[in-house]
């Protein structure tokens, strides 16, 4: 018999065009996926994912763009459980946002130095710890990402008339997609502008083709009415109308800074730019926020690096370097200016007067931006040395520079793990024991997102503890949120209608809770003095994690509840207490000092000042 003759094999080969993106995508999802939260974490992270597993309306702006792609992604890896599985949105995000980097750079400066300018991008502290958590944060870098490829893609020579209208079509879409998105993906939009000036005249045409786009785009905010519409408990701002829908939006119950008056020195506010830049390439070494000699030392050598990137990529070609420019400015100066911030928590020292205000919390994240591009002009300044030394050594040696590349990923893994404890466990550990230190029916009144956020998902998306009432006291000012405590028996229609001081407002909380046989409770991150605002007629007795009111101890003391506290003691796990490893958010130490109030036992004891708000 004659055998047959063998059938060529089908093969895949990977366009060489796609293999540097592939790459850095694969590298920075695995460090990310490594890393991320198993859990829950502090902050934001917990209100946005019982909005998007409830398909409900977080803080203003609202995103509702946001929620629904993490409610897809949430159901598409719900087996994972459901705060890692909306987690997994910013891993995909951000390992996105780096194949797309890459991409770009590769035209630039080619392969190797994509792969190194991407990576270094990638794992920038700010990079990174949006990529582990539930944040909007990874998906909007990953919209401007896309707005700065079409961007780029049509300003080049020699692309046709048809790609190119498309891609700036693309452009506008996307710009107009920030709105229900976030609106920080329009910080990306004058570099991708300056990226795609080049080629023929627009026409008219296609300024209205791009019109109709903008209004499609935009058209995606008539979603928080319709979520509003299907009855969630989790429904910021209450976008029943025209008005409170533009409210929401505007961002309208925060005072939202303008651009005069400074809110600070505008050379303390660039200052403060410096101070987060300064954690980005190697926060390991030296992981707090005071700077050090090595750890600034690497920080100046990659500010180096970007200078002789961005000359590299503009040596290849203007256009370029002067939207990397632009993007440089915008993402850091720009933003710093356009957002008129106070001084972070640990920016000023002695410029600043004692007793004076500063953020909530650090706000690095909003220059997510800026410090991407300066990682991917970091890795072009790489690629340009590596280039200029293989002109006279062989390409082995030539190829060294580049492994500079991975000093933010080396000395970043660490201090940039989620997975290690107490941070994974804590902000679980503490929303429940909150939750049970409250009794059956019973009002928490709580200080703000971290004894909040964690609660609301515990009950919105476990089901654990629905029947306490969590009142939060910085929302108390907002409209909607009284009218919400009204339908809810806690506050009179005449309190909605006219807002009647903070202190009033707190009363009637408390009045109209006890007429309800409900029991009131203070979480002991609430300050003393809207402690005492709630009741000025009794004293407060420590319990634990809340403050019950107690008729035996004189208004503005307290007491302590031995048996209270001794049950609370017992139900802590000890492993909540363990060293916090250096580097974590102060939130978590923050969060752990008050479950440390279930240890206290006697008057003289330190914490009931240091952390649990006494007199």
């Amino acid at each position: 018999m004659t055998a047959r003759p063998a059938l060529p094999r089908a093969r895949f080969q990977m366009p060489r065009s796609v293999i540097a993106p592939v790459l850095a995508m694969v590298v920075l999802f695995s460090a990310y996926l490594a890393t991320a939260a198993p859990d829950l974490t502090f902050w934001d992270a917990t209100e946005l994912v019982t909005a998007a597993r409830t398909l409900g309306i977080p803080h203003p702006p609202g995103t509702p763009l946001w929620v629904l792609i993490a409610h897809v992604v949430s159901k598409a890896f719900s087996n994972t459980g459901p705060a890692r599985a909306v987690t997994l949105l910013s891993v995909l995000a951000s390992a996105w946002v780096g194949g797309v980097g890459a991409a770009m750079l590769q035209r630039w400066i080619g392969s190797r130095g994509a792969v190194v300018g991407a990576v270094v991008a990638g794992t920038m502290t700010t990079v990174w710890s949006n990529a582990t958590e539930t944040e909007v944060y990874a998906v909007s870098l990953l919209f401007s990402a896309l707005m700065l490829a079409a961007g780029e893609f049509a300003g080049r020579p020699g692309v046709a008339d048809h790609a190119r209208q498309r891609a700036r079509a693309l452009v506008v879409f996307i710009a107009a997609l920030a709105v229900p998105l976030h609106l920080s993906v329009l910080v990306a939009l004058p570099a991708a502008l300056v990226f795609a000036w080049a080629g023929p005249r627009v026409r008219l045409i296609d300024v209205v083709g791009w019109g109709a786009l903008g209004l499609l785009g935009l058209s995606a905010v008539a979603v928080l009415p319709l979520l509003y519409a299907a009855g969630p408990e989790l429904a910021s701002g209450h976008p029943d109308s025209l008005l409170a829908l533009a409210a929401v939006l505007r961002r309208e119950q925060y005072d939202v800074a303008g651009l005069l008056p400074r809110m600070a020195p505008i050379w303390l506010q660039l200052g403060n730019v410096f101070e987060w830049a300064d954690w980005q390439i190697a926060f390991g070494v030296h992981p707090f926020p005071t700077p050090s000699v090595p750890r600034t030392m690497l920080t100046l050598s990659f500010v180096w690096l970007a200078a002789l990137g961005l000359r590299a990529v503009w040596r290849h070609e203007a256009r370029v370097g002067r939207a990397m420019a632009v993007l440089l400015f915008c993402g850091t100066a720009g933003v710093a200016f356009w957002l008129n911030m106070r001084a972070g928590p640990t920016f000023g020292g002695s410029f600043i007067p004692p007793g004076a205000v500063h953020e909530a919390r650090e706000r690095d994240y909003f220059f997510v931006l800026g410090f991407w591009s300066w990682g991917l002009l970091a890795g072009a300044g790489l690629a340009a040395i590596s280039a200029s030394i293989a002109k006279r050594l062989p390409a082995p040696i030539a190829a060294l520079p580049l492994l500079i590349g991975a000093v933010p990923l080396v000395a970043n893994r660490t201090v940039m793990d989620r997975t290690r404890e107490p941070i994974a466990s804590l902000p679980r550990t503490y929303a429940r024991l909150l939750l049970d230190a409250v009794p059956q029916r019973g009002v928490l009144l709580a200080a703000g997102d971290n004894d909040t956020f964690p609660l609301w998902y515990l009950q919105q998306v476990e089901d654990y503890r629905p029947d306490v009432t969590v009142v939060t006291v910085p929302l108390l000012g907002a409209t909607w949120y009284r009218e919400a405590l009204a339908e809810r028996r806690l506050l009179p229609p005449e309190a909605v209608r006219t807002w009647p001081g903070l202190e009033a407002t707190l009363r009637a909380v408390m009045v109209h809770a006890t007429d309800d046989g409900r029991d009131v409770r203070v979480s002991a991150l609430l300050s003393r003095i809207d402690r005492d605002r709630v009741d000025r007629t009794q004293g407060w007795a420590l319990q634990g994690l809340v403050y019950a009111p107690s008729a035996t101890t004189a208004p503005g003391a307290i007491a302590l509840d031995a048996s209270a506290l001794a049950r609370a003691r017992e139900q802590l796990p000890r492993s909540a207490l363990a060293p916090i490893p250096a580097g974590a958010d102060a939130a978590v130490a923050q969060m752990q000092a008050l479950l440390r109030c279930t240890q206290v036992q006697r008057f003289d004891d330190p914490l009931l000042v240091s952390s649990c708000n006494a007199p």
